[in-house]
């Protein structure tokens, strides 16, 4: 029997790539892979083929509707993740917009004959909120989302919505912005983590993209008539930002603490467009009491895709349990010494 053929599009990024990786470990019921890239030649796309080098590598533009027939054809399954925060979109006369985006990729997954479309997305803030709090990012991820299922052209459309990365704690240029954390100490010493609080009961979800997105979205592809139409949390951990830096502590053996923005339209986003969609999660997630997933937040769901995952790359144990925060600290920064 020939191997079902997946299509990633956003190959070349943290969740494409990590999606790839994972599926192409499944040794006892391999899938064949393809990945889309607008420039086959680009440094990106040379460091994938390393990581996944059995991986068909296609050129293909979201914008350019042909091209994406082309890169779908003959696939069974697709991923995909559209990027809020493409430089297009940054253009002052640029019209389009992600809802556009979505529904080119969409009707060309159509035409191509895809019969299972996962699409990384998340559930309406401005319909969560009943207004109060819209968040462009998650609403056009939403409508993208609405409109694969409304076409019922699909065996299956699952949403996938990830968390907080983990890996978001690693980038430099962003530590100021959370007051410093986990790089930048204040005055006492201290490396402080300065938010606005969740919301709710402080569940906030996290994801370690490179231990567990890839897995998740794995286990989704070996049953997704099960998950047909539903929104899949994709949740390494859970905790409040008090709890973070705990972890960060016990991990380190560094002093770190929580300091609230006690409004959240005071975080300073400098201008930036991507953190400004932060500022709004903030924003929404308080109106929302803390349902950043529109639903109760849960890590059970990603276990258990994560657990089957690994089966299908012929490991179990430790290997299937999903990453947590503390153990994420204590592999990247220093530990105490005795």
């Amino acid at each position: 029997m020939p191997q079902k053929l997946i299509t990633v599009f956003g190959a070349t990024g943290a969740q494409g790539s990590s999606v790839l990786r994972s599926l192409s470990r499944n040794n006892t019921t391999p899938f064949a892979l393809r990945a889309t890239t607008r420039h086959t030649s680009s440094s990106a796309s040379k460091i994938l083929l390393k990581q996944v080098p059995h991986t068909e590598l296609v050129e293909a533009d979201g914008w350019n509707k042909a091209s994406m027939v082309a890169a779908f054809r003959g696939s069974w399954g697709a991923f995909v993740n559209t990027n809020s925060d493409d430089a297009v979109f940054e253009t002052p006369d640029e019209t389009r917009t992600e809802i556009d985006l979505g529904k080119i990729i969409v009707d060309a997954a159509i035409e191509a004959g895809v019969e299972v479309l996962m699409y990384s997305g998340f559930n309406s803030a401005k319909e969560i909120t009943g207004g109060e709090v819209a968040n462009k990012a998650f609403d056009d991820k939403n409508a993208i989302g609405e409109y694969a299922k409304s076409t019922n052209a699909f065996k299956a459309v699952i949403i996938v919505g990830a968390g907080w990365y983990f890996e978001n704690f690693l980038s430099r240029d962003m530590a100021p912005v959370f007051g410093g954390f986990p790089y930048i100490p204040a005055e006492d010493g201290a490396l402080v983590l300065r938010v606005p609080k969740w919301g709710g009961s402080e569940d906030v979800p996290f994801i370690s993209i490179g231990d567990d997105f890839g897995d998740i979205v794995h286990g989704v592809f070996l049953e997704p008539e099960k998950w047909d139409g539903r929104l899949v949390q994709a949740v390494s951990d859970i905790k409040s930002f008090d709890k973070v830096v705990a972890s960060f502590e016990q991990a380190t053996g560094k002093k770190a603490r929580f300091e609230e923005v006690v409004k959240w339209q005071d975080l300073e986003v400098y201008g930036v467009r991507a953190l400004e969609t932060v500022k709004l999660m903030f924003g929404f997630c308080q109106q929302s009491g803390g349902r950043y997933f529109g639903d109760k937040t849960e890590a059970e769901t990603a276990q258990e895709l994560k657990k089957r995952a690994v089966e299908a790359c012929g490991l179990s144990g430790d290997v299937a349990k999903l990453q947590d925060l503390e153990h994420f600290f204590a592999q990247r920064f220093d530990t105490p010494t005795n």
